[in-house]
């Protein structure tokens, strides 16, 4: 069991070392630097790059291939979450776009993010 009259004199005797080594109590505090302050600044403007394995989302294939009002329609679907990715999916087969449902599952769940691959 640790008795109080221990723990003061451990922190006494810790300070007391401090200040042997000709510190003041003001030293051991980390004062914030040049390189600190930039750092802090580059993570207030940093931005991630988009993670790309080198594949084109299949989304992003049948969105490019289309053409307005017909793209925006389709955008419009996908962001409805009332809409099954499934239903679309089975949509798009009708017409010959090759999506599968988990791809559609995925671009819909990390477009709301912003996280798809597709730019």
């Amino acid at each position: 069991m640790t008795n109080i009259q221990d723990v003061g004199a451990v922190t006494e005797s810790l300070l007391s070392s401090s200040l042997d080594r000709g510190n003041s109590i003001a030293e051991d505090v980390k004062q914030p630097t040049s390189k600190s302050l930039s750092f802090d600044n580059a993570l207030n403007n940093f931005t991630p790059t988009k993670k790309s394995n080198g594949m084109v989302c299949s989304v992003k294939k049948v969105l490019d291939s289309l053409e307005d009002p017909t793209k925006t329609k389709l955008v419009a679907l996908m962001a409805n979450s009332s809409v099954l990715s499934l239903d679309l999916v089975k949509l798009l087969k009708e017409f010959d776009f090759g999506v599968s449902a988990e791809v559609m599952r995925r671009h819909r769940r990390r477009a709301k993010g912003g996280g798809c691959s597709c730019p």
